[in-house]
């Protein structure tokens, strides 16, 4: 079970390595309007503070799933299972909540510009 926390582990710190969406250059209709730089570092920082609860729901969400299966699945009646579980479900939770979360956040900073008056499509 060690390893498989520590393959999971490692699965998501390489996931986590790449490009977030977040960062991803915008698309747009148009020539960049004045103004343009400075308004993605203000749409991009109040983006940054978009539902960070969310991160921490998915990673606790994920623990007690882990938990629980780590327990149903426990032969041996031993609760290291379902503390194994607990931990992978936690890493698989907070990962997917963090990816969830970083397309929202672009999606906060694409309305941020449009509202700006930005040719924003993408």
């Amino acid at each position: 079970m060690i390893r498989a926390i520590i393959l999971t582990g490692l699965i998501l710190t390489a996931a986590a390595c790449g490009q977030r969406e977040v960062d991803r250059p915008l698309t747009l209709d148009g020539a960049k309007g004045p103004g343009y730089e400075m308004d993605l570092g203000q749409c991009r920082a109040l983006a940054a503070n978009y539902r960070e609860e969310d991160l921490r729901r998915g990673a606790i969400g994920g623990a007690v799933v882990g938990g629980i299966i780590g327990a149903v699945d426990d032969s041996s009646n031993d609760a290291g299972d379902a503390l194994v579980g607990a931990a992978i479900g936690g890493l698989v939770g907070a990962a997917e909540a963090s990816a969830e979360l970083d397309e929202l956040r672009r999606d906060v900073v694409i309305r941020c510009m449009m509202g700006r008056g930005h040719p924003v499509i993408g």
